[in-house]
């Protein structure tokens, strides 16, 4: 009887001890379900946060093209005073136009944005036209089109539109007055009779985080009066 209970005791520490083990196998599994939960998500939110780093480095890309491409514009200046003539001895006909900036603005989702547009000869003609050399006055215009900066070129009555930039949500220029020695919101040579010692740019880039903005100042040569 005594070896009979002996026996009983044996297998029920056993079956506690199997119990236990299959505890602890549940138990294992759970954490490391946890675990590799927890290292999927950081490792979704590294993804995303470097793929918004990416996008805001894209503002300061799209910053610094436009701001490139109008300064060299402008560094082509030409103060027009009637029609110029192309490399072939065509006549060019843009008139008395000069610098003209318009002053303008746009909602989006609610929010009052910049919009202004401007226009201007420059001397620097687009690559994609042949038979034209370097110094035909081609007449440049700056304008948003939904978020895209668009840049078109006129020469010889012929349009070229390209996107300068993209996720613009603003655009404004101020001149500054040589005469007046302030900023203007607006140019309009009919009425100042000079052109703006310098131009200030402002761009406002959508970014995932928070929209930027950019501003740069560009010297305009051959300024002053007409």
């Amino acid at each position: 009887m005594i070896k009979q209970q002996s026996h009983q005791g044996a297998a029920g520490n056993a079956s506690t001890k199997n119990g236990f083990t299959l505890i602890e196998i549940l138990v294992s599994f759970s954490i490391v379900t946890i675990v590799m939960g927890l290292l999927y998500g950081t490792f979704r939110s590294t993804i995303k946060t470097a793929e918004k780093i990416d996008q805001d480095a894209d503002a300061h890309r799209i910053a610094r093209i436009v701001f490139y491409q109008l300064t060299k514009d402008l560094s082509m200046f030409n103060q027009s005073q009637g029609t110029g003539s192309s490399s072939t001895g065509s006549a060019t006909p843009f008139g008395a136009l000069r610098l003209i900036g318009e002053n303008r603005s746009r909602f989006i989702d609610g929010s009052n944005y910049s919009d202004d547009t401007i226009a201007f000869v420059s001397l620097s003609a687009p690559p994609v036209l042949q038979g034209f050399s370097e110094l035909d006055r081609a007449e440049i215009h700056y304008s948003l089109s939904e978020e895209s900066l668009i840049r078109e070129v006129k020469l010889r009555n012929k349009p070229i539109k390209n996107e300068v930039g993209e996720s613009v949500l603003g655009l404004n220029f101020r001149y500054f007055d040589g005469k007046k020695r302030e900023w203007a919101d607006e140019w309009d040579p009919s009425l100042t009779n000079e052109m703006p010692l310098a131009m200030e740019v402002t761009l406002i880039v959508k970014a995932p985080f928070k929209e930027k903005t950019f501003k740069t100042t560009v010297g305009i040569p051959l300024a002053g009066s007409l």
